[in-house]
């Protein structure tokens, strides 16, 4: 072991060298595994490769094979070769892209025996500037750093050691809020009913798709994959058991719902089945069960972006807020949180697999539903009447 102070972009760092012993590939070969990197202390520099040292030994004593300097992006292809085969399609291609846009182009070229934790900490500062939740890509580069743990390629995982903290909050500035008052959501549903009325093409859809955005606080993606045969006008119901997403190539496919919870049935109220109702009747023929509720005008699946569009059209016609259509979900919880409905109750109509996402969602509670909760304390204080007092 050589340990050697210099100075790397203005700061002086210790270089520590050493040979940590032999170890054999995948391949049957024989090699020297060398130990090479910079920190902070001499200090520091000697403990990180005596540590280097123990843990190599224990490796060739447990029979693991060493692969001979692998890149970062070497071991990622490795790793999601695996991850793949346990998530949806829509979450890989989520992951992929934060892969592709931020994590290999700051370490994919990059020996995975050189990236040392102070490499971390700078792509972490990096993503921290660039995405509001910067710690998924450290978390999911921590996974890639695992997997080189396993195949023997490193020691120890630097990523392990970085602890950046979230962007400081400024609370005294209110957060746009991505939901209506109910009397927003009654100004936007009249103005659904009144525009349709007044469209020469009297789209039927329109009311029926946000009527029941607004109604039940369904997903987006599990609207645009109803059937017909998931809607009961007897029993006054819907049920969700599919969801539309994005496959590897952005074309649309129907899957499974987001968690377990996601499957449901959920109670429609008078004025959502009346325009379900008048929608059904002004298609040109008679819908199957299988067939879904919303098409595009080709007959094919509704694009997800659809809602989005008819959505802002609307409200640019309307003095309220804007919002998003995820943000009728939203408002339907906001507005059930006002009438008093329980957590539970809550989480079960929403479909949340955690009662923490559920909860959350009082954090946004309005000053008026704030004030309109609490109980009133004087009331409780306040001398009772014909009470005397010695």
């Amino acid at each position: 072991m050589k340990i050697t102070e210099k100075r790397v972009k203005g700061k002086r760092v210790y270089e520590v060298k050493g040979y940590l012993g032999d170890y054999t590939d995948e391949f049957g070969k024989v090699h020297k595994k060398m130990f090479h990197r910079n920190y902070a202390s001499s200090k520091e520099a000697k403990l990180e490769f005596e540590r280097a040292k123990t843990q190599f030994k224990k490796f060739k004593v447990s029979g693991q094979r060493v692969q001979k300097q692998p890149k970062f992006s070497d071991v990622y292809a490795v790793w999601l070769k695996t991850y793949r085969l346990g998530v949806k399609e829509s979450t890989l291609n989520r992951v992929e892209g934060l892969f592709r846009i931020h994590i290999t182009p700051y370490l994919g070229e990059m020996y995975m025996n050189e990236i040392t934790w102070q490499v971390c900490e700078r792509a972490v500062l990096k993503w921290r500037k660039e995405l509001a939740e910067f710690n998924k890509a450290k978390q999911y580069a921590g996974l890639v750093f695992r997997t080189a743990q396993k195949m023997g390629a490193i020691i120890s995982n630097p990523m392990e050691l970085v602890d950046v903290p979230e962007q400081a909050k400024d609370f005294s500035v209110a957060e746009d809020r991505n939901f209506w008052t109910g009397d927003e959501l009654a100004i936007f549903l009249d103005a659904v009913d009144r525009f349709n009325a007044n469209d020469k093409r009297h789209r039927y859809d329109r009311p029926a798709l946000f009527y029941l955005l607004a109604t039940t606080g369904m997903r987006k993606g599990e609207l645009i994959a109803l059937t017909w045969g998931d809607i009961s006008f007897s029993r006054s119901t819907v049920t969700i058991n599919k969801t539309m997403t994005r496959k590897k190539d952005n074309s649309q496919t129907v899957g499974t719902p987001k968690t377990r919870n996601a499957y449901r049935t959920l109670k429609l109220e008078p004025d959502t089945l009346d325009r379900l109702k008048a929608y059904r009747r002004n298609l040109r023929t008679i819908p199957k069960a299988n067939e879904t509720v919303f098409k595009s005008m080709k007959g094919g699946y509704m694009s997800l972006m659809t809602p989005n569009h008819w959505l802002d059209s609307l409200i640019k016609k309307l003095d309220i807020p804007r919002i998003t259509v995820h943000g009728l979900r939203h408002t339907f919880a906001s507005v059930q949180i006002a009438q008093g409905i329980e957590p539970k109750a809550l989480q079960l109509q929403m479909g949340h697999s955690d009662i923490k996402i559920t909860l959350n969602i009082y954090a946004h509670l309005t000053q008026d539903q704030v004030a309109a909760s609490v109980f009133n304390i004087s009331d409780t204080i306040r001398p009772k009447k014909n009470v005397r007092v010695n």
